[in-house]
């Protein structure tokens, strides 16, 4: 779990940070309202061009509203963000309106991306996983 100071500032976990760089070559990060949830996705900038070709993939060249309707719930909302030496970025006023954030944030990883979560949000989430909910509780008590 990472603090969010008053001046929206949030730092990438180190290990986040890696693979970024790795895939991107580029101390950037995309951040995004996900679709599905309250919180944030995140990813590096090479992350686009695999979203761009499911796009296609799935509207087989129709650009009718229903593929505009995604476009823009997929690309509209991101933003590119350097982060400095120590990992931070600043937060703008709508990623943290869109994820609910306030003080905390924890990051979770999910494979080709990560997700920002409010930890209140996370704990509310109906079906998520009662072993991670557990293991962020106990994180965020200062607990290994």
């Amino acid at each position: 779990m990472n603090a969010i100071d008053a001046k929206h500032r949030l730092s990438i976990p180190a290990s986040l940070r890696d693979t970024i760089e790795s895939r991107s070559g580029t101390k950037a990060v995309v951040l995004a309202p996900s679709e599905y949830a309250d919180c944030l996705v995140g990813y590096d900038v090479t992350h686009y061009d695999r979203i761009r070709a499911r796009l296609e993939e799935q509207f087989a060249g129709d650009f009718g509203p229903g593929r505009s309707r995604k476009a823009r719930s997929l690309f509209a909302l991101a933003v590119d963000l350097k982060y400095d030496d120590t990992g931070r970025v600043i937060l703008s006023q709508s990623l943290i309106d869109n994820a609910g954030l306030e003080k905390h944030a924890v990051f979770l990883g999910t494979g080709d991306y990560f997700e920002i979560w409010r930890p209140e949000t996370l704990f509310a989430e109906a079906d998520e996983d009662p072993r991670l909910i557990r293991t962020v509780r106990a994180l965020i008590e200062g607990r290994p």
